[in-house]
């Protein structure tokens, strides 16, 4: 069967209307057979951001916008988003723009605290307005420029502080009391390299005299010369006890010799007597005791 010409010009413009629409499709980034699915974003401002924009997520894109419409009744913009299925969104996120230095606005979402409570496809997201920096930048001009007379003023302090021959002389001391502290620390070196060892061999020297005294102590029995001094208390304790009941008792001789006032009362007529002859003796010595140098004969009493 032969195909006449206008057929076989029709076919090639139906192609080529194919070819064109899924180049368009591919060139802006969208799916012919779409499986992502779709979230809506309400938001006031887009900054000019065109369809099949990237949407991230912590600077990873999870999806691509579909499509903008404006929302007459409410005056703001609904976007709607299509998102990787693999990806889910919890609830309380939030989409802010953002607007690289040399390209186009894109939606960033700020993921919500609590990954288990997921939102649902078809469900909508806050939207907040993209900061820009320029405008920020603009708004702290005015406050920048009155800053400068400040800053101006605090560099000439800093002048003039730095050329203070104060501050020469300070750094001048501080390079002295470095080096003395140089010194300080050379001199706590050498006691800690040579005396502390020193002190700590001399110490654990004491330590183990201190043991071996203990050691030793440890083996007195210490429970047998308790028991020995005990007993000997005790021995102490009945002597004195034997003492006081001799002295008190009038049939032994020491208790009649402290108790008896007559034998007192003898030996000190004894004494008193004895005392009396030594006084004579030393008066009268030649009563007592006669020499002779030719043998004189005694005198017969008739």
């Amino acid at each position: 069967m032969k195909i006449s010409k206008e057929i076989k010009i029709a076919l090639v413009t139906v192609l080529s209307a194919v070819i064109i629409y899924v180049g368009i499709i591919f060139l802006k980034g969208l799916k012919l057979f779409n499986d992502e699915v779709s979230y809506f974003v309400e938001i006031t401002d887009v900054q000019g951001m065109p369809t099949a924009s990237d949407v991230r997520a912590n600077g990873l894109k999870v999806g691509t916008v579909k499509a903008i419409t404006f929302n007459a009744g409410k005056q703001n913009l609904t976007v709607e988003i299509t998102i990787n299925p693999k990806f889910q969104i919890p609830e309380g996120t939030s989409v802010y723009m953002t607007k690289e230095m040399l390209g186009s606005a894109m939606m960033n979402l700020k993921l919500g605290p609590d990954p288990t409570a997921l939102l649902h496809p078809g469900d909508t997201i806050k939207g907040n307005p993209m900061v820009d920096l320029m405008s920020a930048a603009g708004n702290m001009l005015p406050q920048v420029e009155a800053l400068l007379p400040k800053v101006d003023s605090i560099l000439t302090a800093m002048n003039t502080l730095a050329n203070d021959p104060s501050l020469t002389a300070s750094l001048h001391n501080m390079e002295t009391v470095s080096a003395d502290l140089k010194v300080t620390t050379k001199q706590i070196n050498g006691l800690l390299g040579k005396d502390v060892p020193q002190l700590m061999a001399k110490t654990n020297t004491i330590c183990d005299n201190l043991e071996t005294t203990t050691n030793n102590l440890n083996q007195i029995d210490m429970l047998g010369m308790a028991q020995k001094a005990d007993a000997t208390l005790g021995s102490v304790q009945d002597m004195t006890f034997k003492i006081n009941t001799a002295m008190n008792s009038k049939d032994t001789s020491l208790g009649m010799l402290m108790n008896d006032n007559a034998i007192a009362l003898h030996l000190d007529s004894t004494m008193m007597n004895s005392s009396r002859l030594l006084e004579d003796f030393r008066l009268h010595p030649k009563r007592y005791v006669h020499f002779s140098l030719f043998g004189k004969k005694e005198k017969e009493n008739k």
